[in-house]
């Protein structure tokens, strides 16, 4: 699956098709192989990447009244794990994110240095590395639910993301200029591109509450990226986020995609976590089990998203 996702994107695909068709073609692309790039998007579905994939298939819209593809009959809600990875391999990023069946989102970040199994325990961000199933075990015990699917990039490919849509605008409470991510950006509204993207949403020192600030950074450039996606740069943002795409292989991306129809709006909310504690191994905090899994509970029972604002 993953083979054939970035092959499809690679493909030099540029004519403009309904998307129906594209899914119908691509039901026979294991005995064709053809390639074909527009939906696949869909599957790149990582942390701040997220809304490029959730919003691509609603960019390709219906362009007459007969069917190339029919949807499944049963549709069931699906809860995924979006990753972005540092240079290292580390999950940079984690977001835990509900997709209904009418392709609403409501999604939930992980910080980073939430200890599994305890203070002094094993960093979350260290068990994709290891194994994905580490880290699929180890966020089922935490939120109470089961994850369907996991998806993961590159951090680094979110610049390129952010310049195939020529732009993506952000807001700060305060002028941000860091020496060790490279960010220089005035207060208030600014777009970000490229390498300026990049280091807005990998600044965390100079932030008072560190990298829980840095997640705020990461859902506020994902809420303004999914109102960036349109039929004209759809395909551009997925070739750029499908360059280091991986999803497990038992992800059927047609079903999943064929529920994305119309204009998406994610709810973005972060898991609630104790005091940062120090030990011997570093420092990391702690996640009381009973609040998250009521947190996610309710995170995941829906509402209206809010509209995002300003960021430290």
């Amino acid at each position: 699956m993953n083979d054939l996702i970035r092959s499809a994107i690679a493909a030099e695909a540029e004519e403009r098709v309904d998307s129906r068709t594209v899914l119908a073609e691509l039901h026979k692309a294991k005995k064709r192989r053809k390639p074909l790039g527009l939906i696949i998007g869909v599957a790149s579905l990582t942390a701040a990447a997220a809304a490029a994939a959730v919003i691509i298939p609603t960019a390709v819209k219906k362009t007459d009244a007969s069917p190339a593809t029919n949807p499944p009959a049963t549709v069931t809600a699906q809860n995924v794990l979006l990753l972005g990875l540092d240079s290292y391999g580390f999950t940079d990023t984690i977001v835990y994110a509900r997709f209904e069946t009418d392709g609403s989102v409501s999604a939930v970040s992980l910080p980073r240095d939430v200890w599994t199994g305890g203070a002094g325990g094993q960093k979350i961000n260290h068990l994709f590395q290891e194994d994905p199933a580490k880290l699929t075990d180890a966020v089922e015990k935490m939120t109470g639910t089961k994850v369907d699917h996991y998806a993961a990039v590159k951090m680094s490919e979110l610049g390129k993301v952010a310049d195939a849509v020529g732009g993506v605008e952000i807001c700060l409470t305060a002028p941000a200029k860091d020496q060790f991510s490279g960010v220089d950006l005035p207060a208030g509204r600014s777009t970000v591109k490229g390498e300026q993207a990049l280091a807005f949403l990998r600044q965390r020192y100079g932030l008072r509450n560190g990298d829980l600030d840095r997640i705020k950074r990461h859902q506020a450039f994902l809420t303004a990226l999914a109102a960036k996606i349109t039929k004209e740069n759809a395909l551009p943002v997925a070739r750029e986020i499908g360059r280091t795409i991986h999803v497990d292989q038992g992800w059927d991306v047609l079903e999943f995609a064929q529920r994305f129809r119309g204009p998406v709006k994610i709810r973005t909310a972060t898991l609630p976590v104790g005091p940062e504690e120090i030990t011997s191994t570093g420092a990391g905090f702690v996640v009381d089990q009973a609040q998250a899994k009521q947190f996610v509970e309710k995170q995941f029972g829906g509402g209206a998203p809010a509209e995002p604002g300003c960021v430290s």
